[in-house]
Formats: structure tokens, C-alpha cells, sequence
């Protein structure tokens, strides 16, 4: 009988694997296209009416600090008419979790002023998380952005998507909850691995190969050799204290985010203040690694 078990058995987690990747892929399609939607409305409607529409009812941006969006819409009352601004955006980069409840995207946007005072084209990247709701819609959990430069030519817009999750998964026995707790106790590691060995070893200890960090003012660094020559061009020093965390049910994929402080290494200065979000991936190891960081700064003084 036990000869009989071992194939089994193997057969059994092939069709597990399969049937996880076919729901990831179908996932990923759909948030795409949950995205696409999201950007049209707000082209078509306005920024207040696609953001009450897309966003989670615990869904946050940053305003400037985490603030429940749709409540926070809801709360004013709607504009007599359309403001005479356009906001756009496009998906460059999308993932889900292998479970198919979470996943996030990423990619370019743009702010037009359609007033008679015409002010200059706005050009950032935005970054969403989103969460698979209990109706099977994707709505977005935490939403924030960073300004860039004017793009030197068009910006191509081409979708790339995450690997497949190949890496050792959440123990059947372990809850969202002790996930969780896990993620926000890695994200305290990171730091006393900042704090101790300086930001380049930390972020070189942590980095996935294909990490993208977002800083306001760049472009997106998007590979580890280009993340780690802006940190040595621009040395800080760096704490945070995470807020809060969440993870796929398959507990390959999470978030964190929380407030952070950016001072001078020489003068101890501190010279920024704001919040950060961190999207984690599991490896082949069961190791988080780190996949997407973005700060969202505070306004000078605050």
C-alpha cells in the first residue's frame, strides 16, 4: 500500500501546483485588466468618482499620511463639475500571489492640466496593491506614487508580469496571521541589518534580482546594480517602524508599510520624514525577499 501512496502523493501536489498557476495567471489578468479599468474611469469621470469606485472599503493612499481613500472621498461632497485636470496611467509591471488574492502593479502616469492656466504636464510612476474581495472583484488595498523627470522621449509602454511562484510556500498549518506577524517581524530584521551593517548591506542582503525601488524625484530603479549605485551616491542613514502587514493565502506574497526618517550619516540630521510600503516574495528557501520599496515624503516641515 505504501508503494501505492508515494505516487499518489506526488500526483496529487502536481495538480495542486498546476491548478495554483492556472488561478495565478487567471488572476493576473483580470488585475491587469482591473487596473486598465481603474485609470479609464478616472480619464472618463474624474480622480474622486474612479477612486470611490476601485478603491477597498479599508482601502489607503497616503494624504499625507495612511488615510482610508474612499471614506476620505465620500466624506467631501462631490464637485459641481469635472475639475479641469486629467490624470492617467498604464500598467508596465503586474504580479499576483500563486493563490490568486493579492497582487500589485506598477508603471507610469500622468497629470494633465486642462485649465486656461495650462500648467506644465505632471510625470511620475505610480504603485498599487490590490486585494481579491469577497465577490471575486479586485479592489486596491494601499495606493501611493512618486514624481519623475519629464521623459527625454515617449514613454514605451510594454507589460511585463512576475515569475511564477516556485519558492517553498506558507506551511498548510500556518494562518494569515501568523503571516503576517512573521512579515512585520522580517521587515524589523531589514532594519537591525540596516542599523548595524549600513543601508547598502541591508538592501544587498534583502533585494530580490528583479527588486524595483521608487524614489521621488528618479526614475525607477529597477535591478539590484542600479538600486545599489544610487545608495552609494547617495549615502543615508535610514530607520522605520512598520505599521502594518498582510499576505496572500498561499503566503508567498505580502506587503508592508509604515513611517520612516532619513538622516545625514555625518550630522545626524534628520532631513526626511514620510512612509514607506515593501511588497515581499518568498524564495526557494521560504525567505522573504524584497521585491518593491517606495517612501512617500512628507511635505518639508511637516
Amino acid at each position: 500500500m505504501k508503494y501505492l501512496l508515494v505516487p499518489f502523493l506526488a500526483l496529487l501536489m502536481l495538480s495542486t501546483v498546476c491548478s495554483w498557476q492556472d488561478k495565478k495567471s487567471s488572476a493576473l489578468d483580470a488585475l491587469v485588466q482591473s487596473e486598465r479599468d481603474f485609470a479609464k474611469t478616472s480619464v472618463e469621470k474624474g480622480l474622486r468618482e474612479s477612486f470611490i469606485e476601485f478603491f477597498a472599503d479599508d482601502g489607503i493612499n497616503f494624504q499625507p499620511g495612511p488615510t482610508k481613500t474612499k471614506e476620505a472621498f465620500l466624506s467631501r461632497p462631490a464637485p459641481a463639475q469635472k475639475p479641469p485636470s486629467t490624470l492617467n496611467w498604464e500598467p508596465i509591471y503586474a504580479d499576483v500571489s500563486s493563490s490568486g488574492d493579492l497582487g500589485y502593479t506598477t508603471g507610469p502616469y500622468t497629470f494633465v492640466d486642462n485649465s486656461p492656466a495650462k500648467k506644465p504636464t505632471g510625470y511620475g510612476y505610480y504603485f498599487s496593491i490590490w486585494k481579491k474581495q469577497a465577490d471575486g472583484t479586485w479592489k486596491v488595498a494601499v495606493d501611493c506614487g512618486i514624481q519623475t523627470p519629464v521623459p527625454n522621449s515617449p514613454q514605451t509602454v510594454k507589460l511585463q508580469t512576475g515569475t511564477s511562484a516556485k519558492g517553498k510556500l506558507a506551511s498548510p498549518n500556518s494562518s494569515q496571521e501568523t503571516g503576517r506577524a512573521e512579515l512585520l517581524t522580517f521587515d524589523k530584521e531589514f532594519l537591525r541589518n540596516a542599523e548595524s551593517q549600513g543601508l547598502m548591506y541591508a538592501y544587498g542582503r534583502y533585494l530580490s534580482v528583479d527588486a524595483r525601488v521608487h524614489r521621488d524625484g528618479y526614475f525607477p530603479f529597477i535591478d539590484r546594480a542600479g538600486i545599489q549605485t544610487y545608495l552609494k551616491l547617495k549615502p543615508i542613514a535610514m530607520k522605520w517602524w512598520p505599521m502594518k502587514s498582510d499576505v496572500s493565502v498561499a503566503g508567498d506574497l505580502g506587503y508592508t508599510y509604515g513611517n520612516y526618517e532619513i538622516s545625514d550619516p555625518v550630522t545626524k540630521k534628520v532631513t526626511e520624514k514620510g512612509y514607506y510600503v515593501r511588497v515581499w516574495k518568498r524564495d526557494l528557501n521560504g525567505t522573504w525577499n524584497l521585491v518593491l520599496d517606495t517612501t512617500n515624503p512628507l511635505p518639508a516641515g511637516s
